[in-house]
């Protein structure tokens, strides 16, 4: 499954990056993360991994990520792997004019029984 997202913001690019990259504050736009953990984090941030809840309707799991692109103030992307999906997502950022246009894609792929019964729904 493939979502994407544009959206423009009224701010800069770097305080926009300011709340993608940073765990404290994504967590507090990310409803559905309760909690996320840096594991070990490199110089220039590729190759970064981190942990992660996701949860939702008092359920819970754990996806473990990996930072796979990073340039300051104009892309982020990481690679997440839970028991029931993988996902990849990215984040670009473009000034325009006094404000700053956010892009996400993001590509899912579900493993297992959570596979099958989005065949059937």
């Amino acid at each position: 499954m493939r979502i994407s997202n544009v959206i423009e913001i009224r701010n800069t690019p770097e305080n926009v990056f300011s709340w993608l990259e940073n765990p404290r504050r994504a967590i507090q736009w990310m409803t559905s993360v309760s909690k996320t953990e840096i594991i070990e984090e490199t110089a220039d941030k590729i190759g970064t991994t981190f942990r992660e809840i996701v949860e939702e309707n008092g359920r819970g799991t754990e996806l473990c990520g990996v930072v796979t692109d990073f340039v300051l103030n104009k892309r982020l992307a990481f690679h997440l792997e839970g028991d029931f999906n993988t996902v990849d997502v990215s984040y670009t950022l473009e000034e325009k004019g006094e404000n700053t246009q956010l892009r996400q894609n993001a590509e899912i792929h579900f493993k297992g029984t959570t596979r099958l019964l989005l065949l059937f729904a």
